[in-house]
């Protein structure tokens, strides 16, 4: 008889994604699984991952390149979200342009664009050019540029197949309603009714929230993965609990000052702190402070303090070093490689 026991509630891709995991990182001798398996709420959207779906996959030894043509999959190299007043904004995952002698390529834009108007700092993306391009480029072809990407993937295919590889790992797979409660050491719920994170003794709650794309994959897994790592006797883990909820929370910190960014009316008078300083800062000198356990990445963020109308007074200092006629050159230089590669991905 196992001797400890974890039960998952949540939809199918919810419950594939937890229990994936935990049958390749935490099941073995003395320990049982089962995911309890819910309907799909959205079973017409996609479900888009962020750029640590590579890494999640290789932990669990599970090829993601195995998954891409089964799934339906394909690259996602920016998050697109609205703003309060409806405009659509794309974050991509890498940087825009390439950074020179330690200085950030938009700090040399601002300062070219003081010189003359230059094209709109979205076109030194090379993440926006293939995302918007009208055929992505291959895995093998993507992981050879320099370019963060994740996946968007059919959400039943992908959901489906992650439970097969919990099931062929050791983990029962039932519909819910016919799982096994009294038993269970933990019950880690998934949904996006849950509410704040937490490890509370016998429940482990998820909370799995879609508007802004790859946010459910994040919060899904970066809560197994550290529940994999803090991992400890189910009956007398409360120093262990008390950290997850800790980091858990400290995320979605990061998450809600993201969502004010876009929704609130003037990101410089917002009320969460670690916000407004983004929006000081970057509106004094083009910086964007980074805050403990960060969920988005600075080009994430400078896209959108850029689309809200935040914009520095002032450049980096240390652009100024680059001689003006240099500067333009290079800019030009730039903004054609990026067309131009896309162009040859594109040809492929």
């Amino acid at each position: 008889m196992s001797s400890e026991r974890i039960l998952v509630r949540g939809s199918p891709v919810q419950a594939g994604v937890v229990g994936a995991y935990l049958a390749s990182r935490w099941l073995g001798p003395g320990r049982a699984l089962e995911l309890a398996v819910g309907l799909e709420e959205n079973t017409t959207d996609p479900f888009v991952t962020r750029p640590s779906v590579h890494r999640f996959h290789g932990e669990m030894g599970l090829p993601i390149d195995q998954l891409f043509s089964r799934c339906g999959g394909s690259p996602v190299l920016a998050a697109e979200a609205q703003t309060a007043d409806g405009t659509s904004v794309q974050l991509p995952f890498s940087a825009f342009g390439v950074p020179r002698g330690g200085v950030e390529f938009h700090q040399y834009w601002l300062r070219a664009n003081r010189l003359s108007e230059q094209a709109d700092l979205t076109e030194f993306s090379l993440s926006l050019a293939l995302q918007n391009a009208a055929h992505k480029p291959p895995l093998a072809q993507l992981a050879q540029l320099p370019v963060e990407f994740g996946i968007a993937f059919d959400r039943a295919a992908y959901g489906n197949a992650l439970l097969s590889f919990a099931k062929a790992g050791g983990a029962s797979v039932v519909e819910s309603g016919n799982e096994q409660t009294q038993d269970a050491e933990l019950m880690i719920q998934c949904s996006p009714d849950a509410g704040d994170p937490k490890w509370d003794g016998q429940e482990l709650t998820i909370a799995t929230e879609r508007d802004i794309p790859g946010l459910e994959w994040h919060h899904l897994s970066s809560a197994v993965r550290r529940f994999a790592n803090l991992a400890a006797p189910l009956s007398d883990c409360a120093p262990e609990q008390a950290e997850w909820t800790r980091l858990a929370l400290a995320e979605q910190e990061r998450v809600a000052d993201m969502r004010e960014l876009l929704s609130v009316d003037d990101p410089l008078k917002s009320s969460r702190p670690a916000l407004q300083r983004k929006a000081e800062v970057f509106a004094a000198c083009g910086r964007i402070p980074t805050e403990d356990y960060e969920v988005f990445t600075p080009p994430e963020w400078l896209a959108a303090l850029w689309v809200r109308g935040v914009r520095p007074r002032r450049s980096d200092r240390m652009a100024e070093r680059l001689p003006d006629a240099h500067l333009l050159d290079w800019l030009d230089q730039l903004r054609g490689q990026i067309a131009s590669l896309t162009r040859q991905v594109q040809a492929a």
